[in-house]
């Protein structure tokens, strides 16, 4: 693409001062502009859009650009006519002058007060660098989600418009097939959006009354990708809970253990898994095709394990359930849901439990968080000179939470249909929060999650929060030489450099502690690689193996632990270790050795 327009910017003689305002202020910068302008005609040359829309016209220079270079597309061209940001106050009556004879319409209006812009989709969306960030990123927003490609002008002209391009690069990399900085005058930075994630997002402008309308943006993609806890699944295929909202989940329902469970909304299956390997049998429910064929993988190799667990792949709302059910989860599920369609589920749900079964419910985001407490991190970053945007929200977020949750918008739904109802406000490091003091009003706008417990016979608070407590692993002191142990069961005698592979250990706990890899501060083993020649650290620190389980004191467990050798070959040294996260490396007291030729 990069050279498909260079091509044809070096042989092109265009010249945009044949039809330029010869009022116009800025005339004595028209040498500078003639390439400008020229690789605008390459880019639009190259693409040959059939409809264009423009964000700030002015006098219609890349107007007339575009036409010329796609003469038979459609146009339309929104100015705000005003003298802020770079505008001039009637210049777009020049515009359409120098458009006439061509499919082009111009209309005044300000961008910033549109949900979408008018017409549609387009097939390019030119869009003004020279506005401020937040305008920027909001008129870039409609554009990634209405176009083929959007064009940004003057890349480099500005910080504001620098910044505000690369947050938008970020937050919505999901949209994007790629994009193509392309320097000059001011830069251009030309961004080739994802057919299917515009799509979706068309279908979202204008939603159907339920979650169906939905259902295809669930993809694999989306779980191996976006969806939180997707590189923990990646590197242990759904067999460890490594994603501290699924952990706390988990450590919940061990309230009821070995009872008989529902999944509802699995997604890639790994708390299904964890429940069937702690000896409990249920079923896990997904409308996603795609969830169920990864939440299949988590069992494979494991067939005793799998006759554990139903995987349907069904509406929650609607398909079969178990009767006494014991423990049902819903872990980042009903904010993709409708208000009708949580008040079925609930009232499903309810009537499915066992007499002391209890609903376990986790829900990103508190509502409360996006519309105060990220307005005030936001003011706060920015007044330390950092660009934060103006938008909480992913694209999946935006996407798929059709109906996010306050505190007592969830209290008050789940009390319609369970006798007991127990809401606090926590985070999946600190997921005690609100229940375990009473916290300010402030608290509740800058906390993220939101965990609730619904019954049908009386919640047990304490017991609750004796579980997040046994289930938390805080800061202890460094353990005493030999309170700890890593035995090495096989050992590898060379690998090749750069490769990931696996080495088996047995991990003992003789520390009076219980240790876990629990937030806030979990225990992990971790390595160091020594070059064995010079006695020199090559790698400080090495990937962490989470425990699957906390250990007691006395207890100990086999652990597959997950290495990747140095990149260069010769002779190493892997030093394996613990390491209690933002409290201290375990080096004095644990450093077990063995040498490995890497080729």
């Amino acid at each position: 693409m990069y050279q498909t327009i260079r091509n044809l910017f070096e042989s092109s003689d265009y010249d945009f001062r044949t039809f330029a305002f010869p009022g116009d202020p800025l005339q004595h910068l028209f040498e500078q502009w003639v390439p400008y302008y020229r690789m605008k005609w390459a880019i639009v040359r190259a693409l040959q859009p059939a409809r264009i829309l423009e964000i700030g016209v002015r006098y219609g220079y890349s107007t007339r650009t575009f036409l010329d270079a796609s003469p038979g597309a459609e146009y339309l061209g929104i100015d705000l006519d005003a003298e802020s940001y770079g505008g001039t106050p009637g210049a777009i009556e020049w515009a359409r002058k120098i458009a006439e004879g061509r499919k082009a319409n111009f209309l005044l209006g300000n961008t910033q007060k549109m949900k979408q812009f008018p017409g549609g989709m387009y097939d390019l969306i030119h869009v003004d660098g020279q506005q401020d960030r937040d305008g920027f990123f909001r008129d870039g927003q409609k554009a990634l989600r209405q176009s083929r490609y959007v064009l940004v002008d003057g890349y480099f002209w500005s910080d504001e418009t620098f910044e505000a391009s690369n947050a938008l690069l970020r937050q919505y990399k999901s949209m994007i097939e790629f994009s193509l900085v392309i320097p000059g005058y001011a830069g251009d930075l030309l961004i080739k959006t994802q057919d299917a994630a515009r799509c979706a997002f068309s279908r979202r402008i204008n939603p159907a009354a339920t979650s169906q309308a939905l259902q295809e943006s669930y993809t694999s993609d989306y779980y191996l990708h976006d969806c939180g806890g997707y590189d923990a699944f990646r590197r242990t295929g759904g067999k460890t809970l490594e994603d501290p909202r699924l952990a706390v989940l988990a450590a919940l329902a061990q309230m009821r253990p070995n009872g008989k469970f529902l999944d509802l909304g699995c997604g890639r299956g790994e708390l299904a898994y964890a429940f069937a390997a702690q000896g409990a049998c249920g079923m896990a429910i997904d409308y996603s095709p795609d969830a169920i064929r990864l939440a299949e993988q988590c069992f494979e190799g494991e067939p005793e394990l799998r006759q554990r667990v139903q995987l349907i792949c069904g509406d929650a709302t609607t398909c079969c359930m178990p009767e006494n059910v014991e423990v049902a989860t819903a872990g980042d599920l009903v904010e993709h849901l409708t208000p009708a369609e949580l008040d079925v589920l609930y009232s499903r749900i309810s009537r499915t439990l066992a007499p002391n079964g209890l609903f376990i419910v986790h829900t990103f985001p508190n509502l409360w968080f996006y519309k105060y407490g990220y307005p005030r991190r936001r003011k706060a970053a920015m007044a330390g000179g950092k660009y934060i945007s103006p938008e909480p929200r992913s694209h999946y977020e935006e996407l798929m939470h059709i109906n996010e949750q306050s505190p007592r918008v969830l209290r008050d739904q789940l009390r319609r249909q369970f006798k007991h109802v127990l809401v606090w406000i926590g985070t999946p490091g600190d997921p005690l929060g609100s229940l375990a003091e009473r916290k300010p009003l402030s608290y509740f706008h800058a906390t993220s999650d939101i965990f609730a417990v619904a019954s049908n016979s009386p919640i047990d608070v304490r017991e609750i929060k004796a579980t997040l407590s046994r289930h938390s692993m805080h800061a202890i002191p460094l353990p005493k030489q030999g309170s700890v142990g890593i035995d090495i069961i096989a050992l590898c005698s060379s690998v090749p450099a750069g490769q990931m592979f696996s080495m088996h250990v047995v991990f003992s706990n003789r520390t009076s502690h219980r240790l876990g890899s629990l937030p806030p501060h979990p225990v992990c083993l971790a390595y160091h690689w020594v070059d064995a020649a010079n006695g020199k650290m090559v790698v400080l620190e090495g990937q962490r193996t989470r425990l699957a389980n906390p250990l007691a004191s006395g207890e100990k467990a086999t652990v597959e632990m997950q290495i990747v050798a140095p990149t260069r070959n010769g002779r190493y040294r892997l030093q394996l270790t613990v390491v209690q996260e933002d409290v201290a490396w375990w080096d004095s007291i644990v450093q077990p050795t063995t040498e490995i030729l890497i080729t």
